[in-house]
């Protein structure tokens, strides 16, 4: 039995034992004005209005009583079923958004997937670390002047570059300054700009589920759609955006920071990886008390 069962059989009791009672009450006043009064239709008529009105005035505080009670109850369990009533109403259009939005972030998930599975040139010279797309004019000239312009090119999908990232920022930084900077900065450049507006819709689809079981759903199997790379990846272009947009984009970037980063740090179990994060953006998350 629920707890609103529990409530209303209470009630419901309640309501029994008043009734008995006002019932019982009303029978002594009966009796007491049979044994005073003896009335009997021998009596005037003057003396049966006489008693009438001392009747009525004294059984109208009681019938006064039990409207009321009864009025209160009637009041306290239509208050219930219309709370009831909103509570479903809010359930199904919980389920009906929570159906739409995960649709949609799961079809954004799956075109990042797409994007993560494109090639890339990858020159990797001494002091510079750069990358291009495939139909760049630098890789249309010949093979030999290619390796003239690099000491090494080659060709990697751009999910792989992701994660050679946090691998390297989980080791030793390179010992040329200007090639870690290039390096620690390259989620930053147009290469990873098509990710921008996937990672803004999400944060802000995800806001949108106010059921905390839904959201916890939601997060729940968003965040195995994509690798734990991707993630990390999300969340420093997020701080990125935050760290870098004006006085009039502060609020929507703080909203899409604060959901990508709180959603990977909640799925996110490997700790290991979590660290591989920039020191700007573990910070961060330390003084929002993410992790």
């Amino acid at each position: 039995m629920t707890e609103q069962e529990k409530l209303q059989k209470e009630e419901s009791n309640l309501i029994h034992k008043m009734g008995s009672i006002f019932l019982i009450i009303l029978f002594v006043i009966f009796g007491t004005f049979g044994v005073f009064f003896e009335l009997s239709p021998s009596r005037d008529f003057d003396v049966w209005v006489k008693t009438s009105a001392i009747f009525n005035s004294v059984t109208t505080p009681f019938l006064a009583a039990i409207s009321a009670f009864l009025l209160y109850f009637v009041w306290k369990d239509n208050r219930r079923e219309l709370a009831e009533t909103k509570k479903a109403l809010t359930e199904q259009s919980d389920t009906q958004n929570f159906s739409v939005i995960k649709s949609a972030v799961f079809e954004i998930a799956e075109q990042v997937q797409k994007q993560l599975k494109v090639e890339m040139k990858v020159v990797d010279r001494p002091h510079s670390y750069e990358l291009f797309t495939l139909d760049s004019p630098k890789f249309k000239l010949p093979e030999y002047l290619i390796d003239e312009l690099s000491d090494k090119v080659y060709t990697s999908k751009v999910e792989t570059i992701i994660e050679n990232y946090f691998y390297h920022m989980k080791g030793k930084a390179y010992e040329d300054k200007n090639k870690e900077s290039q390096y620690e900065n390259i989620f930053f450049t147009d290469t990873f700009n098509p990710y921008i507006d996937k990672i803004k819709t999400i944060a802000l689809f995800i806001r949108e589920v106010k059921s905390a079981n839904y959201r916890s759903i939601l997060e729940i199997t968003l965040f195995a759609k994509l690798s734990v790379f991707t993630w990390l990846m999300f969340v420093e272009i997020a701080f990125y955006l935050y760290k870098t947009s004006n006085e009039g984009e502060k609020e929507a970037s703080e909203l899409v920071f604060s959901e990508i980063a709180g959603l990977t740090c909640r799925q996110l179990k490997e700790t290991y990886w979590r660290d591989s994060l920039s020191d700007e953006v573990l910070s961060e998350l330390i003084k929002r008390k993410l992790v």
